[in-house]
């Protein structure tokens, strides 16, 4: 061997060495705080009682939303030699969709679709938490198994308006099904999304998200355990769930999965490079982590922003609604499939409709929160407890629906498994980030799949 092998397989071996020592994560619990508070001002007990809630935005704020979108300044034109959306959401589309908004986009159609299931609100660490209760119907089914469903960004609870009937009540919506199981749907929106309130104190992270979700879920609804579901930022809260609080979880069911532990990279960095010897699944056999990073810095932007300075993006999302909806809908083209950012309109209407996804931009519109939303990331990306708790081992059940054409490429079962009990694996045929607003029967299926094989009621 020359010596310049030895020199690289030495340093590659040290390097390897540091990612596992340095960022495998402690297999030792990690001290979570057990209480909070994020509400304004100095503490207070919380009012728990559970209020009815019906979304009815005032006609000024819609008037207001239509005379802003009518007032649109646009200052540039399309470049003559870029067609498509790969800098960024093209002219010709936003003009499309900016015109559908004010004169054919009708939400109140929309708020009377949101109002279909029945919502509550009650006051959790100092912060009205907004909620779907969908229930099956009375006496249909034998076993009903609590389901708490998390969304994520840029999204919102309208993402499950589609899969919710597939799960509270599946022998109605799937073919020939004769099931004797379904799912009480519990469906929140994460405080500074949709009609939860906004922290008003720094630090409101994915640990104290999953411990406001069990307090609503044990505390609040007084279910004894629950199945969770989530993508995205969702995934992550119920993964924290599953982390804290597996006494009161039956399983933890994903559609993406958060791994970063070292053994983790050690398995895709070595994957890469031999990828036959250590995944099983030919599907991986061509599996790149130098792909992986290359689709993930050109997607990454946004996080950067928010991860660092998210109030100075988001003060100019907030005054302006066409600017808001460029910014969200570009994200619903790349990361329903990363291809679409080659076609001429994104292939935005390929999964979704224009009233679905002016729906979503305009629950961020009426409730002002896009700011809010975005300081997510910067509560998770500037704590290093939060980053170090992720990296821990998730015991309970654990499934996982990977779709093809979510963010980045998809990952092994083998280097799922260094982060959790993975006891079912699926390789979904299509579909990208937004699982549940995009293919809501076959995620049905799966989490039904997992729930089957998993739960068991004692």
């Amino acid at each position: 061997m020359k010596a310049i092998h030895v020199i690289a397989v030495g340093a590659l071996a040290i390097v390897l060495s540091y990612l596992y020592v340095n960022y495998g994560g402690s297999q030792q619990p990690i001290k979570f705080p057990t209480d909070g508070y994020f509400g304004s001002g100095k503490k207070t007990p919380d009012d728990t009682s559970i209020k009815p809630f019906k979304i009815n935005v005032p006609e000024e704020v819609l008037k207001d939303l239509k005379e802003r979108i009518k007032r649109t300044r646009i200052g540039h034109k399309q470049l003559e030699d870029v067609p498509d959306f790969t800098y960024g959401m093209n002219l010709k589309t936003v003009m499309e969709f900016k015109n559908y908004w004010e004169t054919k986009y009708d939400w109140r159609k929309a708020e009377a679709q949101l109002n279909n299931f029945p919502q509550y609100t009650t006051q959790i660490e100092g912060l009205k938490i907004h909620y779907i209760h969908a229930k099956p119907p009375a006496n249909k089914y034998k076993v009903v198994i609590p389901l708490l469903i998390v969304h994520g960004w840029p999204g919102n609870v309208y993402e499950f308006y589609k899969i919710i009937p597939y799960l509270s009540d599946p022998n109605k919506h799937f073919d020939g099904a004769q099931s004797d199981m379904a799912f009480e749907v519990i469906a929140p929106s994460i405080p500074g999304y949709g009609w939860s309130e906004a922290s008003h104190k720094a630090g409101f992270d994915q640990i104290a998200t999953a411990r406001i979700f069990k307090k609503l879920m044990n505390e609040r609804l007084n279910f004894k355990r629950f199945l969770a579901q989530g993508g995205d930022w969702g995934s992550l809260v119920v993964s924290n769930l599953g982390r804290m609080y597996p006494e009161y979880l039956y399983g933890v069911h994903l559609n993406m999965a958060f791994v970063t532990n070292g053994k983790a990279m050690l398995y895709q960095i070595l994957g890469s490079f031999f990828p036959t010897l250590l995944f099983k699944d030919k599907e991986f056999y061509d599996f790149s982590m130098k792909k992986m990073f290359f689709e993930i810095l050109k997607e990454s932007g946004y996080l950067h922003i928010q991860a660092t300075k998210p109030d100075t993006v988001g003060i100019g999302l907030n005054d302006s609604p066409v600017g808001l909806m460029t910014y969200i809908l570009e994200k619903f083209s790349t990361w329903t499939n990363p291809s679409f950012r080659n076609l001429p309109d994104g292939g935005l209407e390929k999964k979704f409709t224009k009233d679905e996804l002016l729906t979503i931009v305009t629950i961020y519109w009426v409730n002002g929160n896009i700011l809010s939303s975005q300081r997510y990331y910067r509560e998770y990306f500037s704590n290093w407890e939060a980053q170090e708790f992720s990296k821990q081992y998730i015991h309970v059940p654990t499934g996982l629906a990977s779709f093809p054409h979510d963010l980045g490429v998809r990952l092994p079962r083998e280097v799922i498994q260094t982060g959790m009990n993975l006891t079912h694996f699926t390789l979904m045929k299509d579909g990208g980030h937004f699982a549940a607003f995009e293919m809501p029967k076959q995620l049905a299926t799966d989490i039904i799949a997992f729930s089957t094989e998993t739960v068991r009621i004692v």
